[in-house]
């Protein structure tokens, strides 16, 4: 990734929301990131926290949708840049393939998708993994600080509806948008 990769920021077309109410929310995520260092045991705190979070209350509120592509609800932000965002999602709605800065996590809530990961390679990237989830699971990754290189991947909603809650160490759109990378199967 380098400069000549736009940011998600400018090719994004989604309509984003700021939605208030969940700050208690942002407040016990912040402190699981404040009580430690980014890596593997403060990112399953992060991972359970917020799957504990959709077993535990209804994305509903978030049923506003749009035909093709997914909304953004921005339920908080932190001073230091961390954020979550609940995605509602139509059938067939994705993302771009694209990057994430140091913390990415996204938490299905509901109905079903399909995750696929890629990799860097000589001359572009390649599909390493492709994953379908109809059922409540959180993944994350953890990369460089200060770098958005993070997760290459690319969501696609496979049922009719579908939410999903994502939290990132920095402003997600700020990661690289792939699509126009070279792709190797």
């Amino acid at each position: 990734m380098n400069d000549t990769y736009a940011t998600l920021r400018a090719k994004y077309s989604a309509t984003t929301k700021q939605i208030a109410g969940y700050e208690n929310f942002m407040n016990g995520l912040m402190s699981i990131v404040k009580a430690g260092a980014m890596d593997t045991p403060t990112g399953d705190k992060l991972r359970d926290y917020v799957l504990n979070f959709v077993k535990n209350n209804s994305l509903s509120a978030f049923n506003h949708y749009e035909d093709n592509t997914y909304v953004r609800n921005i339920i908080g932000r932190d001073a230091s840049g961390w954020e979550a965002i609940v995605m509602s999602w139509k059938k067939g709605s994705r993302t771009a393939i694209h990057t994430h800065p140091q913390f990415a996590s996204y938490t299905f809530a509901d109905g079903e998708f399909l995750v696929e990961i890629f990799e860097p390679c000589e001359g572009g990237i390649k599909l390493v993994n492709k994953l379908t989830v109809n059922n409540q699971m959180g993944l994350y990754a953890i990369g460089e600080e200060g770098k958005f290189t993070n997760h290459i991947h690319r969501l696609t909603c496979l049922s009719e509806t579908a939410h999903s809650l994502h939290v990132y160490s920095s402003d997600a759109l700020n990661g690289f948008n792939l699509d126009d990378e070279r792709i190797f199967e």
